[in-house]
């Protein structure tokens, strides 16, 4: 495994100079610019020290490790819109790390055309961006306003799943038909997700804040599996990468009732050519899901969030298949100025292949508690605490145990504009 990196809070300083700076500047008719540093205090345990990140090569679920315990610079966020006419915009978002393979690096950047009507709404995106099928990161940069760790969901969604291509958005607002009911359809045809799946089939599922920059590599464990019919493959993967030349696609739909109750459908299919393999080793997946996510407000202060993911992904001819399933359930109250979220994960994959020497089942569940208070709209401090355990039957691979429990507090420091 390679040495975790060492924490740097001078970073977070130098991101804090580099936000203020944008913030006091006179900045061009139509442009805005938002973002946020953030710093946090972390601990870390398990139940067998050996159990690190995977960003680090490790079979562990989480993005910190018991290396990486104290005072670091979590992330940075830079968002910028850009008015072009009446009709269009453009918007991008840039996030900072000081782990992983890249530092600084694009995590969306498309063109909107959002026409002026008085029925029927359209939006049509154009670029690199994400689908927007979570309730949960409804953020600035992607992040959820409830929690700062994601759900697994939400986490392998942040990972491994982008797409570049064009979506088309038409909607139905009830309030200008007298209908308390406002439908959404949406579809869209992409390309350069066909790494989407090998994080869930040989690391399994996990639970972080860390989202995958444009091009970046992301790491996982060596495992000793990676012999035979799977020596071409690195450990690691490429997720937002081009493979095998063949569009994916996918359609979903919104339905929101009186602003009380939001409910979103989705089906994903990426189309992947399993048979097609890069030079570096990396493999085209052919991964296909759905998603369903619910929200449920009993009134301003309360609300239930709750999403259910289940689908295949495979690749070779094939070597490796996995079933994949999980949901989550989260309760968010908000009392004056501080927001509390308990919230519940479950997650599973399941072998589907005939490859003994390669094993990728995997299952857990974790807690989750979020405290969150913004001292003034620049200043908001915080604190978390992370239970997850994770069952991955390729620990026995190096005769570990395969049960595992992490534990993790955060206490955060974000300062944004």
């Amino acid at each position: 495994m390679r040495n975790a990196p060492k924490a740097q809070p001078l970073l977070f300083a130098a991101w804090l100079c580099c936000l203020s700076s944008m913030a006091v500047a006179k900045l061009p008719e139509g442009l805005e610019l938002s973002g946020f540093a953030q710093l946090s205090w972390s601990s870390h345990s398990n139940d067998t020290p050996w159990l690190g990140s995977w960003l680090r090569e490790g079979t562990g679920v989480t993005r910190f490790d018991e290396d990486e315990n104290g005072l670091q610079f979590n992330q940075a966020l830079l968002e910028a819109s850009y008015d072009v006419s009446d009709h269009w915009s453009a918007h991008l978002s840039l996030l900072g790390y000081d782990d992983g393979d890249q530092s600084l690096g694009v995590t969306e950047a498309h063109l909107d055309w959002s026409p002026l009507g008085d029925g029927w709404k359209q939006r049509l995106r154009i670029g690199l961006f994400y689908p927007v099928m979570s309730l949960e990161n409804v953020g600035p940069g992607w992040h959820s306003p409830y929690t700062y760790t994601f759900s697994a969901i939400n986490s392998w969604l942040g990972e491994e799943l982008r797409v570049a291509g064009a979506e088309y958005q038409w909607t139905r607002p009830g309030r200008r038909y007298n209908s308390p009911h406002t439908y959404t359809l949406v579809g869209s045809v992409f390309a350069h997700n066909d790494g989407n799946g090998t994080l869930l089939a040989w690391r399994g599922w996990a639970l972080h804040d860390r989202q995958t920059l444009a091009g970046e590599r992301v790491a996982f464990a060596n495992y000793l599996s990676f012999r035979g019919m799977l020596e071409r493959q690195p450990n690691w993967v490429e997720p937002l990468k081009e493979t095998d030349d063949r569009p994916g696609y996918y359609l979903g739909g919104h339905w929101r009732y009186q602003g009380q109750s939001d409910v979103r459908l989705y089906y994903y299919d990426n189309r992947g050519d399993g048979g097609t393999l890069e030079p570096s080793g990396q493999y085209a997946w052919n991964t296909r899901f759905t998603s369903l996510a619910w929200q449920y407000r009993f009134n301003r202060q309360t609300r239930l969030l709750a999403q259910w993911m289940q689908g295949a992904t495979e690749m070779g001819n094939p070597t490796v298949e996995l079933d994949f399933s999980s949901w989550y359930l989260m309760l968010s109250h908000r009392y004056q100025k501080h927001r509390l979220s308990l919230r519940y994960d479950w997650f599973d994959t399941t072998e589907t292949d005939h490859y003994p020497m390669d094993p990728n089942d995997s299952q857990g569940d974790a807690w989750t508690l979020t405290w969150r208070y913004p001292i003034n709209k620049h200043l908001q401090v915080g604190a978390e605490y992370l239970e997850v355990t994770s069952d991955n039957e390729n620990r026995r691979l190096w005769y570990w145990p395969t049960e595992e429990t992490q534990r993790q507090l955060q206490l955060v420091l974000r300062v944004g504009f």
